[in-house]
C-alpha cells in the first residue's frame, strides 16, 4: 500500500486536508500549530511506557461548553472537569492514561486562554463505544464529532471524528489510500445466496398475521459487522492471520483435499452451522420486536435502535462468535469458512507450488481501476492467498499482516486483484 512518513506536519496537512474533503465542521479542528502538537504529543506518547505497559488511550479535541452541551443530552457522555487543568504532554499522557482507560474513557484537551492545549476533564464513556467501532450495534453512548485520537500502540494512531474514522498512521505510513471492500457490489453479489437462504429458513407467520419484512441489506450488514470486528480483533492481536471463504460445498466435493493440508479439520454435522442458527433465532427475534413496533420493514437501522434483552444475548453470542474465529485465525495457517460461514477447518496449510507472478491492486471499491504488482513483494500469507485464489477464482481471502495491513483478495472481472482495507 502507497503511504507517506507519518510525521506530525504531515499528518497535521493530510488530517486537515481529508477533514475538509469529508465535509466535517472545520471549527473542531485547532489551529494549524496547535493540531500539528496536539498530533505530535499524542503520537510521542503511544511509544512511552509505563510500569511496563504500553500507553493507549483516547484524546478528544473539545471545550467544556461543546461537550457540556453535547452531555445534557439523553445517552451521551458523562463529563467530569478537573479543578486545575494541565499542561498535555506526552509524560501527563503517561501517568494520566490509566485512569482513562482506553475501553471506558477519554482526556478531554483543548487550547487554553493563552494558547497552549491542556488537559481539563475525563469523558466516560463506558464500553458501550467499542461495540460500536467494532461493527455492533449502536451503544448506549454516542461520542460528540469533535476531533478524536486514538492512541492504540507504539507510533499507531487511529483518528477521526466521533466514531467515523478519518486517517491512520502505523509503521511510518499515513493510511489514506484504503477503501472498504465491504460496501462494494461484487463482494454483497457473492453472499446473495446465502442470504436468500437464511431469509428462507424464517418462520411462516401464522394464517391471518402480518409480519414485517426483511430489507434485503439486513442480513448483509449483519454479517459483515462480525467480519469487521474478527479483522479488528486479529489486527490489535498484532499476529496476523488469514480467513478464506470457499464456495459451498467446498468441505465435501473434494475441493479442500486437493488445496488444504489442515491441522485441525472439523467433521462436517450441525455444529459447524453455529452461525447460521444464531442468525435465524436473531433474525426471528427481531421480527418480533419489529412487529411490536408495527414496523412494516425491519432494517438495519432499526434494530440497531432495538432495546430487547433477548436481541442482547443473541448480540453477546455474536461478539464471542468472532472471538472464537479470531483465536482460530491466529493459529498459524488459514481459518477456513465456506460462503454459508460453515467452519471447515483452521490451522490450514494452501497447497500447490505455482508462483504468482503479478497482482493488481484495486484503486476503486469495485476495481474498475487497477494498478499492476509485483506479488513477491508481499509476504508468505499473502502469496499463500494469492496462489488459492487464483485457482479457486469463487473464493475469498482477508489477510491480516502482523503490521495490521489488511487485504482482500479475490479474482474480479478476470483479474487476481486485492484491495487495501481501512475501515
Amino acid at each position: 500500500m502507497d503511504g507517506l512518513s507519518s510525521y506530525p506536519t504531515e499528518m497535521a496537512l493530510v488530517l486537515a486536508k481529508q477533514w475538509e474533503q469529508l465535509e466535517y465542521p472545520v471549527e473542531l479542528l485547532p489551529d494549524s500549530r496547535s493540531l500539528i502538537a496536539l498530533l505530535d504529543v499524542c503520537y510521542q506518547a503511544s511509544l512511552l511506557r509505563e510500569e511496563d505497559a504500553p500507553v493507549r488511550c483516547r484524546i478528544v479535541y473539545a471545550n467544556p461548553t461543546q461537550l457540556n452541551s453535547f452531555a445534557s443530552e439523553q445517552a451521551r457522555p458523562h463529563v467530569l472537569t478537573f479543578a486545575e487543568a494541565t499542561p498535555l504532554s506526552p509524560h501527563n499522557l503517561r501517568k494520566l492514561y490509566a485512569a482513562a482507560d482506553f475501553y471506558r474513557a477519554v482526556l478531554a484537551v483543548h487550547t487554553d486562554d493563552e494558547g497552549r492545549l491542556s488537559i481539563w476533564g475525563l469523558v466516560v464513556t463506558g464500553t458501550e463505544w467499542v461495540n460500536q467501532v467494532e461493527g455492533s450495534r449502536s451503544g448506549q453512548v454516542t461520542l460528540p464529532p469533535n476531533l478524536l485520537i486514538h492512541a492504540i500502540g507504539p507510533g499507531h494512531l487511529v483518528v477521526g471524528s466521533g466514531h467515523q474514522r478519518v486517517l491512520e498512521t502505523n509503521q511510518g505510513q499515513l493510511l489514506t489510500d484504503g477503501f472498504d471492500p465491504f460496501r462494494s457490489a461484487w463482494i454483497s453479489g457473492r453472499f446473495s445466496h446465502v442470504r436468500e437462504s437464511l431469509l428462507d429458513r424464517l418462520p411462516e407467520p401464522r394464517s391471518g398475521e402480518e409480519w414485517p419484512t426483511v430489507c434485503p441489506s439486513f442480513v448483509r450488514d449483519l454479517a459483515q459487522n462480525m467480519v469487521r470486528r474478527v479483522l479488528r480483533l486479529v489486527r490489535n492481536r498484532r499476529h496476523g492471520g488469514l480467513l478464506v471463504f470457499l464456495p459451498d460445498g467446498a468441505h465435501d466435493d473434494g475441493t479442500c483435499e486437493r488445496w488444504l493440508r489442515f491441522r485441525i479439520q472439523f467433521q462436517p454435522n450441525e455444529s459447524t452451522m453455529l452461525y447460521r442458527g444464531l442468525m435465524v433465532r436473531l433474525m426471528t427475534r427481531a421480527l418480533e420486536v419489529a412487529r411490536s413496533r408495527q414496523l412494516a420493514v425491519l432494517t438495519w437501522s432499526d434494530y440497531q435502535q432495538f432495546r430487547d434483552a433477548e436481541l442482547r444475548r443473541f448480540d453477546d453470542q455474536l461478539i464471542d462468535f468472532s472471538h472464537f474465529l479470531a483465536d482460530m485465525m491466529t493459529v498459524d495457517g488459514a481459518l477456513i469458512l465456506d460462503h454459508g460461514f460453515r467452519l471447515i477447518g483452521f490451522g490450514g496449510e494452501i497447497l500447490g507450488d505455482r508462483p504468482i507472478q503479478r497482482i493488481h491492486r484495486a484503486t476503486d471499491i469495485e476495481a474498475n481501476r487497477t494498478v499492476m504488482e509485483r506479488a513477491d513483494s508481499a509476504g508468505t500469507r499473502h502469496r499463500s492467498a494469492y496462489r488459492l485464489i487464483d485457482g479457486l477464482n469463487q473464493a475469498i481471502a482477508l489477510v491480516v499482516s502482523q503490521d495490521g495491513d489488511v487485504r482482500f483478495v479475490a479474482h474480479h472481472n478476470g483479474r487476481l486483484t486485492y484491495w487495501p482495507y481501512l475501515p
